[in-house]
C-alpha cells in the first residue's frame, strides 16, 4: 500500500456505512413490527442524513483546531453508541435515537477526508478520494448480504456485529493512526507549500503570505456548487432507483440488489484496473469531464430504458462516470483551500452528500410520482450539465497531476 498511514481511515469509513447499510434488508421488517408507514421509514432513513448535515461542518472544523485523532475518536465512540442503542431497540422511537445519534456523531467521512488532505501530496488527493468511494462501495456490497444472512436474529444479529466492528475501528485508530494536523505536529513545511492556492493567496502588511477565508475563495466556490448539483443527482438516483425499478419494470427486490451489486462490482473492477490509466493518460481534470459527460447521457438514456439488459448497460455507465468523477472532484475541493480550512472544507462536502439523502427521495418521489417516468431520467441529465459546464471552468485552475509541482517562496502563514 503506498500510504499505510491511511489503513485506519479505510476501516472507519467501511464500519460507518456498513453499519448503515446492514439494516436496509430490515426496512419491511419494521414497517410490519412497528406499524409504520414507508414515510415513517423514510424519515427513519433521512434523519442520519439530516443530523449529520448540521454537525459534520462543526466536527470538521473542531477537527482544524483541536486534531483529527481526538475527533475522529469522538465520532467513532458516538457511532458505537449508536450501534449499541439499534441493538436494543425495541420500538420506532429507539431506532430513530440511533439514527440521529448515529448522524451527530457522523465525522469518519469528512475528517477522514480531511487527514487525506494533511498527508497527500496535491496531485495524489484525487486518487486517494476516489479510495474513500470503494471502501463505501464495498461496505454496500457487504452490509445488506450480512443483514439479510443475519436476519433470523432479529435486529440485535446486526446491532451486535456493528457493535463489534466499531469497537475494532476505535482501537485501530487510537492505536495506529497518527495525528496529521500540521498545527498539532509542527509539521508545515510540505503543507504550506501548495501551488494549488497561489491564484488565492493574498500579501498582507507584514509581507506574508496568507489566504482568504472559504467563501472568499472563488476556486472553493465554484468546486462546491459544481458538486452540489452532482450530489443532488446522484442522490435522487441511489435513493429512488428501485422505486424507478419497480415502476417501469416491475423489477422485484432481489433483481433490483442483484443489478446494484453488479454495479458495485464493476466500479471496483474499474477503480483497480483502469482508473489510474485513464488519470495517467489526459489528467485529473479531463478524467473528471469524461465522467460528468458520461453521466448527462447515462441518465439521460435512463428515461428510455425498457427492458432488463438495457438498464444492466446504463449502470454500468453510472458506475463509471461516478468512479472518473466524485473522487477526483472532493480532491480538486480540498486542494482548493489551505491546511487550516481541511476539516472545515471536508465537513462541508460532507453536508453536501447528507443534503443530497435528504432531497434524493423527496425529489425522486415527485418525479416517479408523475405519469411519465421518462421524466425522471431526463431531469437527473439536466442536473448533470451544470457540473458538467463547470468542469470548463475548473480546467483551468491547473490541477493536472502529469504537470510537475514547482513550490513557490512561502514565507509563513498568519495565524
Amino acid at each position: 500500500m503506498q500510504y499505510p498511514r491511511l489503513t485506519p481511515l479505510w476501516v472507519a469509513v467501511f464500519v460507518d456505512i456498513l453499519g448503515f447499510s446492514i439494516i436496509l434488508p430490515y426496512l419491511p421488517f419494521f414497517m410490519k413490527e412497528y406499524n409504520s408507514s414507508p414515510l415513517i421509514i423514510g424519515l427513519l432513513l433521512s434523519s442520519n442524513a439530516i443530523f449529520g448535515f448540521f454537525f459534520g461542518p462543526i466536527l470538521g472544523k473542531l477537527s482544524d483546531k483541536y486534531g483529527r485523532k481526538p475527533l475522529l475518536l469522538i465520532s467513532q465512540v458516538g457511532t458505537l453508541a449508536g450501534f449499541i442503542i439499534l441493538t436494543f431497540s425495541r420500538n420506532i422511537q429507539m431506532l430513530f435515537i440511533a439514527r440521529i445519534v448515529d448522524g451527530i456523531f457522523g465525522g469518519q467521512f469528512p475528517i477522514s477526508r480531511a487527514v487525506i488532505g494533511d498527508i497527500i501530496p496535491p496531485k495524489e488527493r484525487p486518487k486517494q478520494m476516489t479510495n474513500i468511494g470503494i471502501a463505501f462501495t464495498l461496505a454496500f456490497l457487504v452490509g445488506p448480504a450480512a443483514g439479510g444472512f443475519l436476519s433470523a436474529f432479529g435486529i440485535m444479529g446486526p446491532g451486535i456485529l456493528s457493535s463489534v466492528l466499531a469497537s475494532f475501528t476505535i482501537i485501530i485508530t487510537a492505536v495506529y493512526l497518527k495525528e496529521s494536523l500540521p498545527i498539532k505536529t509542527n509539521n508545515l513545511t510540505e503543507i504550506v507549500k501548495n501551488p494549488d492556492l497561489s491564484h488565492n493567496r493574498i500579501i498582507n502588511k507584514n509581507n506574508e503570505i496568507i489566504t482568504p477565508s472559504i467563501w472568499k475563495n472563488k476556486q472553493t466556490i465554484t468546486l462546491l456548487l459544481q458538486y452540489s448539483f452532482l450530489a443532488v443527482a446522484a442522490g435522487v438516483f441511489q435513493t429512488t432507483f428501485s422505486l424507478f425499478g419497480d415502476i417501469r419494470l416491475s423489477l422485484n427486490a432481489q433483481t433490483i440488489g442483484l443489478l446494484l451489486s453488479a454495479m458495485g462490482i464493476f466500479q471496483v473492477v474499474f477503480r483497480a484496473f483502469f482508473f489510474n490509466r485513464i488519470r495517467n493518460n489526459v489528467g485529473d481534470p479531463k478524467t473528471a469531464m469524461i465522467g460528468l459527460g458520461s453521466y448527462i447521457l447515462s441518465y439521460f438514456l435512463l428515461g428510455f430504458v425498457f427492458e432488463v439488459w438495457q438498464l444492466l448497460i446504463i449502470l454500468f455507465y453510472i458506475s463509471f462516470s461516478g468512479a472518473t468523477s466524485r473522487g477526483i472532484t472532493i480532491g480538486f475541493v480540498s486542494r482548493s483551500v489551505d491546511f487550516r480550512n481541511q476539516g472545515k472544507i471536508m465537513g462541508i462536502s460532507t453536508s453536501l452528500d447528507n443534503m443530497s439523502q435528504i432531497l434524493g427521495p423527496i425529489i425522486g418521489g415527485i418525479l416517479l410520482s408523475l405519469s411519465n417516468t421518462t421524466l425522471f431520467g431526463l431531469t437527473l441529465s439536466f442536473l448533470s450539465i451544470i457540473p458538467f459546464l463547470l468542469s470548463f471552468k475548473v480546467l483551468k485552475f491547473g490541477f493536472d497531476s502529469r504537470k510537475s509541482m514547482v513550490s513557490p517562496n512561502i514565507k509563513s502563514f498568519e495565524n
